[in-house]
């Protein structure tokens, strides 16, 4: 469908537990070699974390994020990146 047009790259398979709390882990696939970056942003756009950015082999991984207890609740995006092309995202609720 429109916006999944680069899952070939890589895909996220999931997002545990969503809404999360304290932490929350990510699943995601990278199907060839290449420079990979996992980032999570807030509505606005503004980068909050960064949680992988290194040369990957075709596996999946697992990340895990434990934000700031100062971030605030509600809703962010976290973000698959391939050779600096956004490949998927997906949202997640961090519940109050």
């Amino acid at each position: 469908g429109f916006g999944h047009i680069h899952l070939d790259k890589g895909i996220i398979y999931k997002i545990s537990p969503n809404p999360f709390d304290k932490a929350v882990t990510i699943r995601y696939g990278v199907f060839r070699k290449s420079r990979v970056s996992l980032h999570v942003y807030d509505l606005l756009g503004k980068q909050v974390a960064n949680l992988s950015e290194e040369d990957m082999k075709p596996e999946q991984y697992e990340a895990v994020w434990e934000p700031d207890p100062n971030l605030p609740r509600g809703h962010y995006f976290v973000a698959l990146k391939i050779n600096d092309l956004q490949v998927h995202y997906l949202k997640m609720v961090r519940k109050a």
